[in-house]
């Protein structure tokens, strides 16, 4: 890494730019800029942040958008996914807002199958002009299989071998959800040894999958959104892992299952936050079928992922905020 990070805390899952869907949707969180991030870094005491973008919506047919559909449209305002959500952030880290130089990590964002050879293209492009650390996938936003990666996709896990990116990767463990499950995820990631990879939210508290991660030494788990991810499980939400999977924590309080994931895991576990994502208001279409839509109504604030974090001793908040995060950016091994 060219950015020095020891002793550092670092939030690895960040999002700026505008998501339109939610906009138009009357969703929440919709936008987020760096100057915002950064606002809420100084205020408490966040070093760094991993960024990428929030979406890809400027590629879709807005009307369908609306609706929770990703079509694309036949008169775009993007020609390729993420042509422009990628470089306005990359614009926005180093140019637009150079007073936050170090302060942050900048990942592109890929749909793992849509035109591939032009999203690889843009990629090359602006690493000409700017630092890249890393590739984050939602599959489900872009609704496009993450397995998709074995096959059409299979440059984005080349140029990031070529160049020691790592992969974060939305993940999750609600059944009706055929982009970025688990058990797709980790087809992609036993194909791929020596590539490192970050999964998302916990994996819906999901012990096995847990267990899977930590078995791997290329595979990290992220906590963003950690307090509405508390909360779902403690509902019963078909998003968290079912009862009889999810593992064994007190779910009353989210601080209390961060430090019991750290106990279990504590070379695995990555403090994040989702900013602005800590909340989620939104329709999301999950899969393909009519009844595949899932809507959540779920609040939180930065504050409680901050207090998550301070809650733990020192040595255990430097473990997952700064050390296995720097592992997973490098590939170093910090101890």
């Amino acid at each position: 890494m060219d950015i020095n990070l020891k002793g550092k805390i670092i939030d690895i899952h960040s999002h700026a730019g505008v998501s339109i869907k939610a906009y138009m949707g009357q969703e929440y969180p919709y936008a987020a800029t760096i100057e915002g991030l950064a606002f809420r870094q100084e205020r408490y005491g966040v070093d760094v942040n991993v960024v990428f973008p929030l979406s890809a919506d400027l590629f879709f047919d807005l009307h369908y958008l609306k609706k929770g559909i990703c079509k694309n449209a036949k008169k775009t305002l993007s020609s390729v996914p993420y042509e422009i959500e990628n470089a306005l952030l990359l614009k926005e880290v180093y140019a637009f807002c150079p007073e936050y130089e170090g302060r942050f990590i900048p990942f592109i964002s890929v749909d793992p199958g849509r035109m591939v050879k032009k999203q690889v293209k843009n990629i090359l492009d602006l690493e000409k002009k700017y630092r890249i650390y890393g590739i984050k996938i939602v599959p489900v936003v872009c609704q496009s299989s993450i397995l998709r990666l074995l096959d059409e996709g299979k440059a984005f896990l080349e140029i990031a071998r070529e160049r020691n990116w790592p992969f974060l990767i939305h993940t999750t463990t609600h059944k009706e959800e055929n982009f970025s499950h688990a058990r797709l995820v980790f087809r992609v990631i036993e194909k791929n040894p020596d590539i490192r990879f970050c999964l998302a939210h916990c994996i819906g508290f999901d012990r096995n999958y847990l267990n899977l991660a930590h078995s791997l030494e290329h595979v990290w788990v992220d906590t963003s959104a950690l307090t509405i991810q508390v909360q779902l499980a403690r509902e019963n939400h078909p998003i968290a892992a079912a009862r009889e999977d999810r593992f064994d924590a007190d779910y009353n309080d989210h601080k209390k299952v961060l430090r019991t994931l750290i106990e279990a895991f504590p070379e695995t576990i990555i403090w994040g936050t989702d900013t602005p994502a800590y909340s989620y208001i939104a329709r999301r279409k999950q899969g393909t079928g009519k009844n595949s839509y899932v809507e959540t109504w779920l609040k939180a604030t930065y504050k409680d992922e901050i207090d998550a974090l301070r809650s733990l001793p020192e040595k255990s908040m430097m473990q997952i905020a700064n050390r296995n995060s720097i592992n997973f950016l490098s590939g170093s091994h910090e101890n």
